[in-house]
């Protein structure tokens, strides 16, 4: 018989057998100590732990089953070890043929989402550009053409508005671009995040100067 215990993760309580648990903190503390000191390493440590809290949701669909070190093991092997992470010495052809062949290794989810970073209205425009890999402003002007012809079209970006989820997580964010949901990719996406908000800060200082 195994002992089982009770834990928090990004907020959210899980049921996890001793040796999962052994597991999954041995992960977190490799994870811990490869951003330690770095800056936004607390955000991305963050971000690294809701989407692991996700992926516990997902296998257990809300029901109250113990997390086993299979399922640890299965999300370690989908987000990686840090040792695993590019070092950022690869040129610009080494990271295409890494992401190429990544992609050609395992299929990547991709998925609609409103785009909440880029956004004028509702997000639906920059949402579609990101899935369909096109200039958002080029799906705005269609938007705009088609209003003039057809007044209805408001309706569709009204449905679509409402149809469409909100991208809200670092994983969402992902999916909608057809990103592989990994350490390195989670790193990227946080570190973009911080980098618009402290560009967002010095605009807005400077505005009030």
């Amino acid at each position: 018989m195994k002992k089982t215990l009770t834990v928090n993760i990004s907020g959210i309580v899980f049921h996890i057998d001793e040796d999962a648990y052994i597991e999954l903190s041995r992960y977190l503390e490799r994870i811990k100590k490869h951003f330690r000191g770095e800056a936004g390493g607390e955000e991305i440590i963050g971000g690294i732990e809701g989407r692991i809290a996700e992926m516990f949701q997902e296998k257990k669909k809300g029901q109250l089953q113990v997390v086993g070190v299979a399922d640890v093991r299965e999300v370690i092997g989908q987000l990686g070890e840090p040792a695993q992470m590019s070092d950022g010495d690869l040129d610009e052809k080494g990271a295409e043929e890494k992401h190429n062949t990544s992609t050609d290794e395992e299929p990547i989810s991709k998925q609609l989402f409103r785009d909440p970073d880029n956004k004028y209205i509702g997000g639906v425009c920059s949402g579609l550009g990101a899935y369909f890999h096109i200039d958002p402003t080029l799906i705005r002007l269609i938007f705009v053409l088609f209003l003039f012809l057809y007044a209805s079209s408001i309706l569709v970006y009204i449905v679509l508005w409402i149809v469409i989820p909100r991208a809200r997580t670092t994983a969402d964010r992902l999916s909608m671009r057809g990103e592989k949901i990994n350490l390195s990719n989670i790193e990227k996406s946080i570190r973009e995040d911080l980098k618009d908000i402290k560009k967002n800060l010095e605009d807005l200082s400077r505005k009030a100067e």
